[in-house]
């Protein structure tokens, strides 16, 4: 199967200068699409049940058929906000009660790597961590950032849901990721055993020591998980491997939490 080219990260809308309402830093203003800022406990992966600030950009390269927030696939979704008011919000629900990380999610939120630029410094200067949700096919974008970075949480998208393949891109962004990165696979009733093996192989050659967490999916808009005995399987043959293979679902579906 050909390989696909994702989209670039989207240029800057708007910028000037303007003046931080937090310890007088001067930043720059820039406009960029934005669903929602909320507080909620993380839901997936090595960091479940964790308490963060969840930032959704609108706008995501790919469109896989398990996506549970569709409304921000289309490019511009959202409301344009300021790097100014995003901070504002930010602290607003950190004086509330005591976030331990913020999260960069979407859509796709390296397709505004300008934005992600300006506002990672700020972010932990007010004694946030990094933690960035992605489908892991932008190592370019990725490139920018990963130093400011402190958790990558990485999806490997399957051709199985999403269509095309994009192994050579996860290839690449697994390598810029190392030492922040965890991979998470959601896996399908439509899910192949050549592809568990590919995701495995991947990350072995990477580094072996990269967690792997397999998610079955959320029962959502005609999507079914993929059988037990098959992700027991797949976990069996991850473990030859890799040193750190979990299986571990939405649970924030489970809490009834966004």
């Amino acid at each position: 199967m050909s390989e696909a080219t994702p989209l670039t990260p989207t240029p800057r809308l708007r910028s000037g200068q303007a003046l931080s309402p937090h310890r007088g830093e001067r930043i720059q203003v820039v406009a960029v699409p934005v669903l929602e800022i909320f507080s909620t406990l993380q839901g997936e992966g090595l960091y479940a049940g964790e308490r963060q600030i969840f930032l959704r950009f609108g706008g995501c390269n790919l469109h896989c058929d398990y996506c549970d927030t569709p409304e921000s696939i289309p490019m511009g979704s959202g409301r344009p906000m300021r790097v100014e008011a995003i901070l504002e919000a930010v602290d607003r629900l950190q004086a509330e009660q005591r976030h331990v990380s913020l999260s960069f999610t979407g859509g796709e939120p390296l397709l505004h790597a300008d934005t992600l630029d300006l506002l990672i410094s700020p972010i932990k200067a007010r004694g946030l961590r990094i933690y960035l949700e992605t489908n892991g096919t932008l190592p370019h974008a990725l490139a920018r950032i990963i130093a400011r970075c402190d958790v990558v949480a990485m999806d490997m998208k399957l051709p199985s849901a999403c269509g095309p393949a994009f192994w050579k891109l996860h290839e690449a962004f697994l390598r810029v990721g190392l030492g922040k990165t965890f991979v998470k696979v959601v896996v399908t009733d439509r899910t192949q055993l050549w592809e568990i093996e590919r995701v495995v192989t991947l990350i072995a050659q990477s580094d072996p020591t990269v967690p792997l967490v397999i998610q079955p999916a959320t029962p959502f808009n005609g999507i079914a998980p993929a059988p037990w005995e098959s992700i027991m399987t797949w976990e069996q043959l991850a473990r030859c491997q890799l040193r750190d293979v979990r299986i571990i679902p939405q649970l924030h579906r489970l809490w009834g939490l966004p």
